[in-house]
């Protein structure tokens, strides 16, 4: 007598079944309730941005009436206004005393 082999029976795959073309979603281009020619688009009007131009920094000082810083005659003064004003030495914030 011969003998069988075992016989091992693969798993069944499920088939993944299509829909038919027919019966697909088909991708549908949404568009407003409203008729197109019916709407109107407002263009809102931005403001222009407005830049600030940025200058160089103005150095204030304190400016005296007498030479070597004697004699406050103004405070919070650039060196240009201080001679204008008729001071003899400027002296800048934290600095050194400078005569004009």
């Amino acid at each position: 007598m011969s003998i069988r082999k075992p016989v091992i029976r693969k798993p069944k795959i499920p088939k993944i079944k299509k829909p038919l073309i027919s019966k697909r979603k088909r991708v549908i281009k949404k568009s407003p309730s409203l008729s197109l020619g019916r709407i109107k688009t407002t263009l809102t009007s931005k403001k222009p941005i407005i830049r600030k131009k940025i200058s160089p920094k103005k150095h204030l000082g304190t400016c005296y009436l007498e030479k070597n810083c004697k004699g406050v005659l103004s405070k919070k003064v650039t060196k240009t206004h201080c001679k204008s004003q008729g001071g003899k030495s400027w002296k800048k914030s934290g600095g050194t005393c400078e005569i004009l």
